[in-house]
């Protein structure tokens, strides 16, 4: 019986070593407080297990949907036939969308900021809503504390918030979480939804098949597909006479996953356009020059805004975005 009771101690010691963080962020998404524990682990022994799941998270991000797309055959056929309804990867061609891609929205040998450089704030156009009504808040594991924030201060000053935010999720692929279907269910349950704010894409940049043929990144065939899964989401939004807006990724800190994230910013921003959406680009607020920060000062306190891996956006910086996305909004 003792065996058997320090065996389970053991596991769970080192369940919580690898994955702290997770159990970290959902206690303050429970609760709305870490209670200290990550000011606890910092920089202690004990927090290198987060550094080593971080590790692998990267690398399982970077190589699962090439993975799960060249092994998809082997499947369960009965299962794929029902779930290819949901993700087929022939690019739906509608005469009545026209989706151009700016030449600038690809991989650039040169510096990642020239491409930037095109990603502007649109004009100071506000949305406007009554209070009462709900902000829908989607997209992957950038955006849950972005979600969380708004949750807890939203409804002060009178706007509910329906949080839907799910990490390891993004637009290329259908088959694990489709957007665009829970987008459409959501918005015709909840008529008071009257904006859709998203902030996606972290695990999009990697090339897939179309039309059985697969396709790289920068590939126009690869851009063409994934603007439309884009303009697929304003196009429901507009179906039930929601606002969108949309957020940039913001600068990464690895140089070749920077750019990768650009070319999707640029799809952002010209799908936006067309639309006649708000869109934010949140570099200008998380970034220097376009240079990855890992600290802003803020109220004369030095603060971190991004988290350890140089790709997720912390706390501080979540609020940083979540006001911005405030001063967007007019309630009457």
């Amino acid at each position: 019986m003792f065996r058997f009771i320090l065996v389970n101690i053991l596991m769970l010691v080192v369940l919580v070593f690898f994955t702290q963080n997770s159990l970290i962020f959902y206690i303050e998404q429970r609760f709305h407080s870490s209670f200290g524990l990550d000011e606890l682990l910092k920089g202690t022994e004990f927090s290198k297990g987060a550094e080593i799941f971080r590790a692998f998270g990267v690398f399982v991000d970077t190589s699962a949907n090439v993975i799960f797309e060249n092994n998809s055959q082997s499947a369960d056929a009965a299962v794929f036939e029902t779930n290819e309804q949901n993700d087929s990867d022939v690019i739906p061609f509608d005469d009545n969308i026209t989706i151009n891609i700016r030449a600038s929205a690809q991989i650039s040998d040169e510096n990642a900021s020239a491409d930037t450089a095109m990603i502007e704030q649109n004009s100071g156009d506000k949305i406007a809503l009554k209070q009462g009504d709900s902000v829908l808040i989607t997209g992957d594991s950038m955006m849950q504390y972005i979600g969380m924030i708004a949750s807890q201060n939203y409804p002060k000053l009178g706007l509910k918030v329906l949080d839907l935010s799910k990490q390891s999720t993004g637009l290329l692929y259908k088959k694990s979480h489709n957007w665009a279907q829970v987008i459409k269910d959501t918005l015709a349950k909840n008529k008071d939804i009257k904006l859709l704010v998203m902030l996606i894409g972290a695990n999009d940049p990697w090339g897939r098949s179309i039309n059985g043929k697969f396709y790289e990144l920068n590939s126009s065939e690869w851009r063409e597909f994934y603007a439309r899964r884009v303009d697929e989401i304003y196009k429901i939004a507009k179906d039930s006479n929601v606002k969108v807006l949309w957020l940039s990724l913001p600068c990464m800190q690895k140089t070749d996953y920077a750019k990768k994230i650009e070319l999707l910013n640029g799809i952002y921003k010209d799908v936006n356009e067309q639309n006649g959406q708000i869109f934010i680009n949140t570099s200008e607020y998380l970034c220097q020059n376009d240079n990855f920060l890992t600290h802003l000062n803020i109220d004369g306190k030095r603060s971190k805004i991004r988290q350890d891996d140089g790709i997720h956006i912390s706390k501080a910086g979540s609020q940083i975005l979540a006001d911005e996305i405030l001063k967007r909004i007019e309630i009457e």
